[in-house]
């Protein structure tokens, strides 16, 4: 048995600290699931909070072997952004990858190299959104979002093996791309 089937364990058994081990664990990726979708900080927060809510409250009925616990909760989230834009009647909003980047200063760089690393990280960010929509939505929701290849594949309702080879395609892509400016040697 796994750490994580552990504490999903000690938490149906109503431990406290086992529950707050998992939201820790869960929060980050679930909360930026949903802000990608939403594209609103405070509404991507409460369903986040929403969505844990709900996974917990039905916890009881989660069985450990039948699906892994991010993409429990990951469906949850979606049906969650699903709930929410059909009761607000208004389309998603288109999202900038800078958004809900995560950028974490080095202490032990200088800053010219913080000024190098941001910049090569903008430029990567500028051509994964030159990549054709669905390459993009690839590497956004694989990549930047670390869902898996069942997950991914549902979220853009296509096969695991067309996510795979749409990875693989945007990959080569975005390599080319930084050959000819220069990011990749």
């Amino acid at each position: 048995m796994t750490d994580e089937n552990r504490l999903i364990t000690k938490a149906k058994e109503g431990d406290r600290e086992a529950l707050n081990t998992l939201i820790l664990h869960y929060w980050q990726p679930i909360y930026r699931l949903i802000y990608s979708k939403i594209g609103n900080e405070d509404d991507a927060k409460e369903l986040t909070q929403e969505t844990f809510m709900k996974a917990f409250r039905s916890l009881p009925r989660y069985k450990i072997l039948d699906v892994p616990f991010k993409s429990y909760l990951a469906r949850i989230a979606i049906n969650a952004v699903t709930d929410f834009w059909r009761n607000n009647g208004r389309a998603p909003q288109i999202v900038n990858l800078t958004e809900y980047q995560e950028s974490i200063l080095d202490c032990r760089e200088n800053p010219e190299e913080y000024i190098l690393r941001i910049e090569g990280q903008e430029q990567i960010v500028n051509l994964v959104e030159s990549l054709p929509e669905e390459q993009r939505q690839a590497i956004k929701l694989r990549i930047i979002l670390g869902l898996s290849i069942h997950d991914a594949a549902m979220q853009m309702n296509k096969t695991e093996s067309a996510i795979k080879m749409l990875q693989q395609r945007a990959l080569k892509n975005l390599r080319k791309m930084c050959l000819s400016v220069g990011i990749l040697q």
